[in-house]
């Protein structure tokens, strides 16, 4: 049986690439999209997340329309790949009336998301709305795998990884939720390396899904390439969707893990307790590698 999943997006490139592959794979059941801010304002999150699912065959699944603001303070918008409108045709695409807070309340308290894992890509401003409405939705979604936060490094801070600085407060409420979270990180991210060959590759498999794909993925190579040391480029958002797909693709520690929400310098962060120093309970599983030959055969797999 698939395994269903809903994903919560700020659709820039990399997002484009996981609802893809989480459209198309055998091994999914793709029940709904949440566009949320992020990268950049909801108006382009949404316009984006349209236009993907019609260039990619997926005009089927539901779109709810999230949040337009973090909990608290200012967008933080994102830059290169992460701005981009997608070059597809505008889509025809009508989202559903319901707000994406609304979906998620009556989805998982109805009992029709006991088996759906719940994978927020982008901020986490939608479930913690959710969480503070409806408090009892924390026992009743299975599992999160979410792109976001890095135990070492971060993208858009040296301590914050930017899905997370896009709204450390609603990521505080909804790491402290007691759901199960699986954190696929920069640490993941960044060994998931796709380069020019491995998008030829994906040319030749010739579904209208791939040939998206490939569009994508060498727009994110092209402004990863600038900077020193890459070879390829970086589709962050592909990597937990591949997680879900075969968990064996990548490895993992169970720590606690805090965000802090008033630092100067680190607000934002993804405190992890490595060594378990605290002795806390372990609250997120928390990816440190991936097999990155492992997570391209996924990828091709899903765009066939």
């Amino acid at each position: 049986m698939a395994q269903k999943v809903i994903l919560d997006v700020d659709t820039g490139c990399d997002d484009a690439v996981a609802m893809l592959m989480a459209g198309h794979h055998p091994a999914l059941e793709f029940v709904a999209v949440l566009p949320v801010h992020g990268n950049v304002h909801l108006e382009v999150t949404l316009e984006n997340t349209l236009k993907l699912l019609s260039a990619g065959k997926l005009e089927h699944v539901p779109v709810y329309v999230g949040a337009n603001a973090p909990l608290i303070g200012p967008i933080i918008a994102g830059d290169g790949d992460q701005i981009i409108r997608l070059p597809f045709p505008e889509s025809s695409i009508q989202p559903q009336e319901h707000h994406a807070v609304n979906f998620l309340i009556d989805y998982y308290m109805s009992g029709e998301g006991k088996d759906t894992i719940y994978m927020p890509i982008g901020p986490l401003t939608n479930l913690a709305l959710a969480l503070r409405i409806e408090p009892k939705l924390a026992k009743r979604i299975p599992k999160i795998v979410t792109m976001g936060g890095a135990y070492i490094e971060g993208n858009t801070t040296p301590s914050a990884e930017f899905n997370i600085l896009a709204d450390p407060e609603a990521a505080h409420i909804v790491y402290s939720s007691g759901i199960p979270i699986t954190m696929i990180g920069l640490e993941v991210t960044d060994k998931a390396e796709i380069r020019k060959n491995d998008v030829k590759r994906i040319r030749e498999i010739r579904t209208p899904w791939a040939d998206a794909a490939a569009e994508i993925i060498d727009i994110i190579i092209d402004i990863h390439l600038k900077y020193p040391g890459r070879t390829g480029g970086i589709v962050y958002d592909a990597c937990a969707v591949a997680a879900v797909i075969d968990p064996t693709v990548f490895q993992a520690k169970p720590m606690h893990i805090d965000i802090e929400i008033n630092g100067t310098y680190t607000r934002g962060r993804t405190v992890a307790d490595i060594r378990d120093r605290k002795k806390l309970p372990k609250n997120v599983e928390v990816g440190t590698s991936i097999d990155r030959e492992k997570f391209l055969d996924i990828l091709y797999e899903s765009l066939r």
